[in-house]
């Protein structure tokens, strides 16, 4: 359903999705990665790979669509697999995964050619195979599972130290099971950094570490995703070299000014946990360059889209707490915790709050077949989101916000 409504709709790939799309179509026909036919680590090869793999079946979007759309559903059904081993009932994990094919979200992430369905499902699979499997073979397939999400979203790598380190202080899985979860990780992820090693000169997963950080990181940042004019100074540097410029400047920048920089991260928090509005602006081209006036020239039905998203978040954040009762469920809410790391270090944004929506589904289930109320005992985390989605609403109607 999902693919025939992206197909229909004849979505052009814009911006990111757009380098993604031209490096896969580069993979499928030249088996090269480049850019302007230089080799390339900006974006981590393993969305671009398995796209390339759909290209090679019918180089258009539209087999990129019907890509997603498989990885949503595979989130999907992963969904209500966890819920039945967590104890709740074939209904309400039929409708939990149900939900999660109509949220907004995944919609629009069917209708755009971005990493995250790919990074989120191998995420998932790992997920129930951890709770659902327990031999050494589900260990090592599930490290491989969670090199290939590392290899689509950078950022998952702190989700995949963070399971090893719970796996060796406080889980009661084996050390063999740690380490060969480790291991296999660290093999799906060599190929690449070999690569990058012989070809950029360093072994990256990614070559924009760097600029992300100094994003995060500088005398003009404000928690988000907010360019300043000194970045255009790295355009001209080759990308290795433009990266380990950019690292060299958001460090010196925390060494020199470690109060701001721990001043920003409440912000940097409230930014991940903003409201769904950017959505529309993956699908709808507008003029304006300001985040605010882009989201003023949305067509004014395109709100409703908002609120699912509030929801889930308020409902989710509210029963968090059933995955510290759940012996067997405690290692999401540390994959929680590792999907906050990151927009820490770097920026906020409430893209990076989309992996996280599977486990607040999850959550919001458990609690209610436990309780028989959809709000759980948590208000306080519920009450901040309220006043951070506040703000946001002020600052788009009321603030010049870039």
């Amino acid at each position: 359903m999902h693919a025939l409504v992206a197909v229909a709709c004849s979505i052009v790939p814009q911006s990111d999705a757009l380098d993604y799309h031209n490096h896969a179509l580069r993979i499928a026909v030249n088996h090269e990665y480049t850019v302007n036919d230089l080799p390339t680590a900006y974006r981590p090869i393993g969305f671009p790979a398995i796209l390339s793999i759909a290209y090679m079946v019918s180089p258009s979007v539209n087999a990129g669509f019907i890509l997603q759309s498989l990885l949503i559903s595979i989130t999907s059904f992963c969904i209500g697999l966890i819920l039945l081993d967590l104890g709740v009932s074939q209904r309400s994990a039929l409708l939990a995964s149900c939900l999660y094919m109509l949220l907004p979200m995944s919609w629009i992430q069917s209708m755009t050619l971005m990493s995250e369905p790919l990074a989120i499902s191998t995420m998932m699979i790992g997920i129930f195979l951890r709770i659902h499997h327990r031999h050494l073979a589900a260990s090592g397939l599930e490290g491989m599972l969670w090199g290939l999400a590392i290899l689509a979203r950078p950022i998952m790598l702190f989700c995949g130290i963070g399971l090893f380190l719970y796996d060796v202080m406080k889980s009661n899985r084996s050390m063999p099971h740690a380490f060969t979860f480790l291991t296999c990780m660290i093999l799906t992820l060599m190929p690449w950094m070999i690569r990058n090693a012989n070809v950029m000169g360093s072994p990256v997963i990614a070559s924009n570490t760097g600029i992300n950080l100094y994003i995060g990181n500088n005398p003009h940042a404000n928690g988000s995703y907010k360019t300043i004019p000194e970045m255009s100074m790295l355009d001209s540097l080759p990308e290795m070299q433009s990266n380990a410029m950019a690292m060299s400047k958001a460090m010196n920048h925390v060494i020199e000014h470690p109060i701001q920089t721990i001043m920003l991260i409440p912000k940097k928090i409230a930014y991940l946990f903003s409201s769904d509005a950017y959505l529309p602006l993956q699908l709808i081209h507008t003029t304006d360059i300001s985040y605010r006036d882009r989201l003023l020239q949305l067509p004014s039905w395109t709100y409703l889209l908002i609120i699912p998203g509030y929801m889930v978040l308020l409902i989710g954040m509210s029963n968090i707490n059933v995955f510290i009762e759940n012996r067997h469920a405690t290692f999401i809410l540390v994959l929680f915790l590792c999907m906050i790391f990151p927009c820490i270090v770097f920026f906020g944004s409430p893209r990076y709050h989309e992996p996280m929506i599977p486990f607040l589904l999850i959550a919001s289930f458990v609690g209610y077949e436990q309780r028989g109320n959809l709000i759980g005992h948590g208000k306080v985390i519920p009450f901040a989101l309220i006043i951070i989605w506040a703000l946001e609403i002020s600052m788009i109607l009321f603030h010049v916000y870039k």
